[in-house]
């Protein structure tokens, strides 16, 4: 197992680790929209999207990996009103790659956040 830490994400706001890699499977932890300055980007659902997916791909590059390499994805939203928002800028993102995927609308999320977003990738 090793823990990877990408220096331009967000620092974890917590005792866990940006991401782990065991074997030829990388679980990235919830990346939800904070700059590396640990602040969260914009008020709407494709912003905070695209800062989330900003986050996610940095991590994925810190290790060699791309998009192309998601095999599953769960996304939370704090409202299911913005599920059309962030399925629009998810889209354009993955392109025509078309990971397993679970979105569920949770109560709240951390500093009010509007989406977090975690994904299981693999290493060819």
């Amino acid at each position: 197992m090793e823990y990877i830490n990408d220096k331009n994400a967000p620092a974890p706001l917590g005792p866990y680790s940006d991401a782990i890699r065991s074997g030829n499977l990388l679980f990235i932890s919830g990346q939800a929209p904070f700059n590396a300055a640990g602040v969260i980007v914009g008020k709407d659902i494709a912003v905070q999207t695209t800062q989330a997916m900003n986050n996610l791909a940095s991590l994925l590059d810190s290790v060699g990996l791309e998009m192309r390499h998601v095999i599953k994805a769960t996304v939370y939203l704090s409202n299911w009103d913005n599920f059309k928002g962030y399925n629009e800028v998810y889209k354009k993102f993955m392109g025509d790659h078309k990971p397993a995927r679970a979105t569920v609308e949770v109560t709240r999320l951390a500093q009010d956040a509007l989406i977090e977003m975690e994904f299981i990738a693999e290493f060819s």
